[in-house]
């Protein structure tokens, strides 16, 4: 891809850009307020969905996912999404899988112009299921799911999920794959205290590599950040490190994704110590969506005229997501289901050390658009097995 191309596309989307992060925001601090677990989301798996959502709703209820969602003109933000499924599906030596989908009861009608939405802004695919026969409809969407994230999400949904009231699935699925651009070598893994808290360490296989990295320092959040590209240099996973005596809290309450993306950048020779981890997190996001706005969706007076004549409202909002850290790479998958039912310059030192707290995101930097956005508190690890 060339760099005026890129640019040319960022302008594109810089709409979309813009509330995907003012959406992220609030939807972070929400998770991540009083917990002592690591968090991570996809805020574009579920931007994406609620704004495909956002398509079928009027009045008040039209009037609050435009507002949650920060956008106004649901027409240029769609034609936005379009471009910018377009464009990521179309990066080179990465794996990056973004698919939408909706089931949808038999015999239950959609209106022909949020169909043609789905399909062709979407590019969602659309398949027909009896939802009264909930085990067959459980699992034909784990299934889906499961094959769109590379056999790395399972059982996104149970049989809590749905009942004979169920009428549509919303689904969309992100999955994202690649080798670092600097690969470190297995070799220099060796495991290393983890500052837990003041109190508790814990011992992690931490990865070293030597090379030039791109950092900077947020004076106002004291905060250092370094990102580590991947093989294709769009897409860099960023790491914040709050300074010793900051609590990791502190830095996600100041979080905010335009003062990281402005804030300069140094490149020069760093030794990089990255612990590895893994882990799932299955988040049930009806209560966080209502603390930021979102509540109407979810209420009897629930206004989705333009998907259905059968009034709709919305019963669960869920996201699963799988992130790992190696030697290799990256690997995250990421899925959001919402169902409906009847009614930051100084000198960096020579090591940057991650051994305490941090934030991480993902990011497609021709777009400024995060793919995945996390904090990790803890990492456990299990001895493996030598192998025979």
């Amino acid at each position: 891809m060339s760099l005026s191309g890129s640019k040319m596309e960022q302008n594109d989307i810089k709409t979309l850009s813009t509330a995907c992060n003012n959406f992220m925001l609030p939807l972070y601090k929400s998770l991540t307020t009083n917990t002592d677990s690591n968090v991570v989301i996809s805020p574009l798996s579920l931007h994406m969905i609620l704004s495909l959502l956002s398509n079928g709703a009027e009045g008040s209820t039209l009037n609050e996912l435009k507002s949650v969602l920060h956008y106004d003109d649901i027409i240029s933000v769609n034609d936005e999404f379009k471009a910018l499924i377009v464009l990521l599906k179309d990066i080179e030596n990465i794996e990056l899988h973004i698919a939408n989908k909706v089931y949808v009861q038999d015999g239950f009608d959609l209106m022909a112009e949020f169909l043609a939405i789905c399909t062709n802004i979407f590019q969602s695919s659309i398949s027909r299921l009896n939802f009264k026969n909930n085990e067959l409809a459980v699992k034909a969407i784990n299934s889906w799911v499961q094959k769109a994230t590379n056999n790395k999400i399972f059982d996104i949904i149970s049989s809590d999920d749905i009942d004979e009231d169920t009428k549509i699935m919303l689904i969309n699925a992100i999955y994202f794959k690649s080798k670092w651009l600097h690969k470190f070598d297995e070799m220099n893994t060796v495991k290393r205290k983890f500052h837990i808290s003041k109190t508790e360490t814990n011992l992690v296989p931490t990865m070293f590599k030597t090379s030039k990295y791109a950092y900077g320092k947020i004076l106002a959040w004291n905060t250092t950040f370094i990102e580590i590209p991947y093989l294709n240099q769009d897409i860099a996973m960023i790491i914040l490190l709050p300074d010793k005596e900051v609590e990791l809290h502190i830095l996600e309450n100041n979080f905010n994704w335009e003062t990281l993306a402005n804030e300069p950048r140094s490149i020069d020779e760093v030794a990089l110590y990255l612990p590895k981890f893994k882990f799932e997190i299955t988040i049930d996001l009806k209560d966080t969506l209502r603390k930021i706005g979102l509540n109407t969706i979810f209420e009897d007076d629930a206004d989705f005229t333009q998907i259905s004549n059968i009034p709709l409202k919305v019963s669960h909002a869920l996201q699963k997501i799988f992130i790992e850290i190696n030697e290799e790479g990256s690997e995250a998958a990421a899925t959001t289901v919402v169902g409906m039912r009847l009614k930051r310059m100084v000198t960096l030192p020579m090591e940057f050390v991650i051994d305490r707290p941090f934030m991480f995101a993902i990011e497609h930097k021709p777009s400024r658009v995060p793919l995945f956005l996390g904090s990790v508190r803890k990492i456990e690890f299990l001895q493996e097995k030598d192998e025979l």
